[in-house]
């Protein structure tokens, strides 16, 4: 700002020479004497020349007024010919019978054509640094200053200011630093204020064009408003203010920036308040509207704005700023809208009511913030519904390879940074009445979350899924450098098999069934959750079925007998089993199924971390196979089936060589059972049957 402060030195500096110009005009006649006395004094001051090579017109009733054209400022020693600014013409002119009444009245103050090279070296030193040393000894006549907000603001010997305009045109600034290798050029300024009179609207007018060479920048600007002030200026209007700025260059889009902006605003300085209203601001294909308003400014300042933002392609605005986004349905983020009251004073901020339209979803809700220190942060929302796969990316081509790990990309991502949920302090209450993600709906979501110095908690969480219903919690602990979770989580009364279809594409398991999960572990990324995985869970599934396995087929083929074109599924009645899970590896031994023919029970281990299983079930048939082309010779028998294998595509195979010696010793024990009945059938018949039982002791 040093530079803007330099040029209206400048021009007051232009200003008080003339008005010393008009004194020794009315004492000398000859114009080149008076453009002499000026120009030496302003040498003697400042140590740089000033050149009046235009005519010198003055005035001196009833306006004391000056008239200077084609005027020449050099630079400081050290800086070569260049001139320091030139002026293409000034004029200014006061009112002599004012001064009587103590009004100082000045016609409009014209000056047009004005060029400023400013210049700083590599030492430096800059070319302006006469005029700086001059006004420097200027600034130590301190003017007593006047009091905010007092009832009285006239003293006696003050004057009264009138000025009936200021036309600045065609004025150009260039700054070149040598030492920063910098250079900002100001072009095409042109200012233009109507007559400064109390209470009446004043028009102003503001243009210009900026450059800079570090960043690279363009930038555009005009701003136009009627102004009107008080008599004891303590209150400012600026009505129909309109801004229009275009800026091009580093770190802005390609295609550059381009806002406009429209508002009534007030400034009340006595009552320490300023309104902003019918606020519209546009540009970046965002439309904003709204009022603002700004109270007890001189004390804890209150801001509270309603703003409400229309119709926008987030999409289109975040490819603006560089940010390329590509989700599965491309229809998604381009409808964005909302509306909003905030309130903001001392520390507190509140936002109520929040409204936001995401394409086809609502959100709904408030927001406190208690405290910026922390912060500390209290909210409630409530969406209707949401299909969130539709933000996430497209799924790639082709068949991804099942059980194949990630090239260690956790190992060597980032360690994410959690000092501000270390510091948050917050609770907050959210509800869904439909969602979908990762293929899974949803409905009536309720989910309360707090945190507290690193421990995020978010419970319960509840929702209505596939005719049944979910419960559970899930703890984060972030205050160490290796986060730490824990989860429970109960599924009653689930279809599971549209679950699973629409979380993985696939269903090996249909019925009604409960789950209830107990884990906990370590890490964020997927490798390092599975290493660390420890808990406990349970499943209890009624009138359901595997799907993609026919047992009982299996059991007929691995044993000669004739197989059908069954479905291939093992119906059962009930299964139900437990297990516990040691740092990725779940172990379970009690699994039971249970079937009209078949009775199962299992155990075995599921290496997560390794993608495998290795799972022995034993089968024994309680009912007849026939109806499927089967047999009864099995009946009773126990019979292994192990499944092992990539997890994704498990291999079951029949174990034929036990199911074959179980065969065996069970036809072994029915034909010694019918040879024992035998033996004893003859011994009744030639000893008797009262031999026979003292034989047997009976």
């Amino acid at each position: 700002m040093k530079l803007l402060k330099w040029f209206f030195g400048l021009v007051s500096g232009l200003i008080f020479l003339a008005v010393v110009a008009v004194v020794v005009a009315t004492l000398v006649v000859d114009e080149n004497m008076v453009k002499g006395k000026i120009s030496t004094q302003f040498e003697s001051t400042t140590g740089q020349t000033l050149n009046i090579n235009g005519p010198l017109n003055w005035s001196v009733f009833p306006w004391v007024g000056i008239k200077l054209a084609d005027v020449q400022i050099g630079s400081a020693p050290g800086f070569g010919d260049e001139p320091l600014a030139t002026v293409q013409k000034l004029d200014v002119k006061v009112g002599i019978m004012p001064l009587l009444e103590k009004k100082v009245a000045v016609d409009t103050i014209v000056l047009k054509g004005v060029r400023l090279n400013l210049r700083k070296n590599k030492d430096g030193r800059t070319n302006w640094e006469g005029l700086a040393a001059a006004g420097e000894g200027k600034e130590k006549e301190a003017v007593p200053e006047l009091k905010a907000g007092s009832e009285d603001q006239s003293r006696p010997g003050d004057f009264e200011i009138q000025i009936k305009g200021i036309e600045l045109e065609d004025v150009s600034l260039q700054f070149a630093d040598e030492q920063e290798g910098v250079n900002v050029k100001l072009d095409d300024l042109a200012v233009k204020v109507g007559e400064l009179v109390p209470e009446k609207p004043v028009p102003l007018r503001v243009s210009f064009k900026l450059e800079n060479t570090r960043p690279v920048m363009k930038l555009d600007f005009t701003m136009s408003t009627d102004m009107t002030f008080s008599k004891d200026y303590q209150r400012l209007d600026l009505a129909a203010l309109a801004v229009e700025l275009n800026a091009a260059g580093e770190g802005l889009p390609t295609q550059g920036v381009k806002l406009a902006l429209a508002a009534d605003v007030r400034l009340d300085n006595k009552q320490g308040a300023l309104a902003i209203s019918d606020l519209s601001v546009s540009g970046l294909n965002v439309d904003i509207t709204g009022d603002l308003s700004v109270t007890e400014l001189n004390a804890k300042p209150k801001v509270e704005a309603k703003l409400a933002l229309q119709n926008t392609n987030l999409k289109e605005l975040l490819e603006i700023a560089g940010v390329s986004i590509v989700t599965a349905d491309p229809k998604a983020l381009t409808r964005v809208s909302g509306n909003i009251h905030v309130v903001q004073q001392g520390g507190v901020l509140t936002a109520k009511p929040v409204s936001i339209k995401l394409d086809d979803s609502s959100l709904d809700g408030e927001l406190r913030i208690l405290t910026f220190d922390g912060p500390v942060v209290r909210a409630n929302f409530k969406l209707d519904a949401i299909d969130l796969d539709r933000y996430l990316p497209p799924k790639p081509e082709g068949e991804e390879v099942p059980g194949k790990e990630p090239e260690q990309a956790a190992t060597a991502a980032e360690k994410p940074d959690f000092t501000a949920l270390r510091k948050l302090d917050l609770e907050a209450g959210f509800s869904v009445g439909n969602l979908k993600i990762n293929g899974l709906k949803m409905e009536n979501i309720i989910l309360k979350v707090k945190s507290r110095k690193g421990v995020l908690t978010m419970d319960p969480i509840s929702a209505a899924l596939y005719e049944g219903k979910f419960q559970g919690s899930i703890k984060l602990d972030v205050r160490k450098d290796s986060p730490r979770f824990s989860a429970k989580k109960t599924l009653s009364g689930i279809q599971i098999e549209p679950l699973l279809n629409d979380l993985t594409g696939k269903a090996q398991l249909s019925g009604v069934g409960d789950i209830k999960v107990d884990i906990s572990g370590m890490g964020l990324d997927e490798a390092t959750i599975k290493r660390n995985l420890n808990g406990n869970f349970s499943i209890h599934f009624r009138d359901g079925a595997y799907i993609g396995f026919n047992l009982a087929q299996a059991i007929r083929k691995a044993t000669g007998q004739a197989t059908s074109d069954a479905p291939q599924k093992t119906d059962f009645a009930e299964l139900k089993g437990s297990g516990v899970i040691n740092n990725g590896v779940v172990k379970n031994d009690d699994l039971y199924l249970a079937s009209p023919v078949l009775r199962v029970t299992g155990k075995g281990k599921v290496d997560l971390v390794k993608n495998q299983v290795n799972y022995l079930l034993t089968t024994k048939v309680v009912g007849s196979l026939e109806g499927q082309g089967g047999s009864d010779k099995l009946k009773g028998v126990a019979i292994p089936v192990r499944i092992k294998g990539d997890l994704n595509n498990p291999s079951p195979s029949v174990d034929l060589e036990a199911a074959l010696k179980a065969n065996a010793e069970h036809k072994l024990e029915e034909k010694k059972q019918e040879l024992m009945d035998k033996a004893g059938e003859k011994l009744k018949d030639k000893l008797g049957e009262g031999a026979l039982k003292g034989l047997f002791g009976r």
